[in-house]
């Protein structure tokens, strides 16, 4: 009863509809509540010849309240009526409306699917279509590999939807799936509510201009992807167009790969220029074009002015001698560039005189790969007569014939100048060694990928000592694309012995498996001597 007695008090206080309703005065119902008969214990009222007769008195209420109420007495329970409160709100005019407003209790907290797979299985019920499995497996990993799924468009939309609130997934690998230029505005648009997604790889999909340039919309305005393979969709220079249009105003992105497209000279030099004022962008893949002289004299002489890139990849395109004049010049003047990949580009012999005095003045160019060009034996002895200095840790002369004499005089240059140069076929030197199973895994990723690894090894090595920490070691080792997780990365590192500091020099010049047997014996030596002491 004072849960009556509280509520019909408040009722009072705000004022009642109907102005001749009357309401009881809260210190009678109490008395009433508690009275007791001649000392009995007798709270709810007398017997009258065997009737019970309630010392209550009769409390008007309002109508709406009467029927509630009759039932509460009866019960006698105080917590089966519910908190319902007539409130007074003020409007914005300043008058006041009534209105009927509940107390709910809030809803029951659920906790939020930072993988997205509830919102992928609802999305596939609506769409009738099976779940890809795959895709499941690995929603909460760091990597999301799905090349060679045959995803077609219908199942990306629903991945796609589904990644817009995943917040595990920073690398996502859709090559090869036949995406087309639909499902490649579906990537766009869960591009701009997704900011986890870092790298994204959208090889052989048949995107379409269509689609890149709703791609190149997002890249343009917010995205945190930094890595972007465009690589196979048989692009032409109206895309190339519209990537420099984005490279112009995008300073997060930083590798961008479209090898085996179809670019030709308009292309290059929209990209050319775009880079012109863009120093985000440190490594660009642009081989396998269709590029030619003026194409590639233009990337020659963006080479010469961009402060950023440190990784440049022309291979398999036709520089000719006017785009090759304009490459070697640039290398005169460079001062960032580390790596430079010239396989196959129809170099002119009469260029390596030139080309041979340029790599002797520049001091930040680490690899170069010449492989493949129509050199004959005296240009190559020019070219190497011209480098009375060398800074390069890697010489690429892949695919060109050698004679024995040659062969032995390029030999002891590598001896004085500690230069690696990689003959025969393309890829380098074969070796054979007997190593574990953990210096073999670190050994062939390092030697596939070193183009990737190089420049990341001499940034991180800002004092020039050509060595580095075991931590920065990692890292440049997860950002070459070391697909391990820390812990699998940590566990390797342990089995190398890896404490001290790394000397990167030798692992770039392929001498990886003697420096992992001297720092596990340097290690085992430390190990010893704390025994002992």
């Amino acid at each position: 009863m004072v849960f009556i007695t509280s509520f019909l008090t408040e009722l009072k206080d705000e004022g009642a509809e109907d102005e001749n309703q009357t309401f009881p005065d809260t210190t009678t119902l109490n008395s009433s509540a508690g009275n007791h008969d001649n000392g009995n214990n007798n709270s709810a009222g007398n017997l009258d010849n065997g009737n019970f007769v309630s010392n209550k008195p009769e409390v008007q209420v309002p109508r709406n309240l009467s029927v509630l109420y009759e039932d509460l007495e009866q019960e006698g329970d105080e917590t089966a009526f519910p908190v319902h409160r007539h409130r007074r709100i003020p409007s914005e005019t300043g008058s006041e409306y009534d209105t009927d407003l509940e107390d709910l209790e809030s809803p029951i907290k659920t906790e939020y699917d930072s993988s997205g797979i509830e919102n992928y299985l609802k999305i596939c019920e609506d769409m009738n279509m099976r779940p890809v499995s795959h895709f499941m497996r690995q929603t909460k990993n760091p990597s999301l590999s799905l090349r060679y799924q045959s995803l077609g468009c219908k199942k990306t939309v629903a991945i796609t939807q589904a990644l817009a609130s995943n917040t595990h997934v920073e690398c996502l690998d859709l090559s090869d799936n036949d995406i087309g230029c639909d499902g490649m505005v579906s990537i766009a648009n869960m591009l701009t509510e997704n900011y986890f997604i870092t790298e994204l790889s959208l090889e052989d999909n048949k995107i379409g201009l269509r689609g890149v340039a709703n791609l190149c919309d997002v890249l343009s305005e917010h995205s945190y992807v930094k890595h972007l393979n465009l690589s196979g969709n048989g692009l032409k220079d109206p895309t190339a167009v519209v990537l420099g249009e984005m490279l112009k105003v995008n300073y997060t992105l930083t590798c961008l790969i479209v090898k085996q497209n179809q670019f030709s000279c308009n292309g290059a030099k929209a990209i050319a220029a775009a880079l012109l004022s863009n120093d985000s962008l440190t490594e660009l893949d642009i081989s396998w074009n269709k590029i030619r002289s003026k194409g590639s004299e233009a990337l020659g002489k963006m080479v010469g002015s961009n402060t950023g890139l440190i990784s440049l990849n022309v291979s398999f395109n036709g520089l000719d001698a006017l785009g090759a004049a304009a490459f070697v010049k640039s290398i005169k003047t460079n001062t960032q560039l580390v790596n430079l990949d010239l396989i196959n580009t129809r170099i002119p012999g009469a260029e390596c005189k030139e080309l041979g005095k340029a790599l002797a003045g520049n001091t930040t160019l680490k690899i170069i790969k010449l492989g493949n060009n129509p050199f004959k034996e005296s240009d190559i002895e020019i070219l190497f007569h011209g480098m009375t200095t060398c800074s390069l840790y890697i010489i690429g002369l892949e695919d060109i014939p050698l004679s024995k004499g040659l062969y032995e005089r390029l030999q002891e240059f590598e001896k004085e100048q500690g230069v690696v140069i990689h003959y025969g076929k393309s890829g380098g030197n074969q070796r054979s060694r007997p190593m574990t199973s953990s210096a073999l895994r670190l050994d062939e990723f390092i030697t596939t990928n070193l183009s990737k690894l190089a420049p990341l090894i001499l940034a991180k090595d800002k004092d020039k000592t050509g060595q580095l920490t075991v931590t920065d070691f990692k890292e440049c080792l997860q950002e070459a694309g070391l697909r391990l997780r820390q812990n699998e990365l940590n566990r390797l590192v342990d089995k190398l012995n890896l404490t001290d500091r790394v000397p990167c020099k030798e692992i770039l010049m392929g001498k990886i498996p003697t420096v992992l047997e001297r720092m596990r014996n340097s290690a085992k030596r430390r190990t010893l001597n704390t025994e002992s002491s």
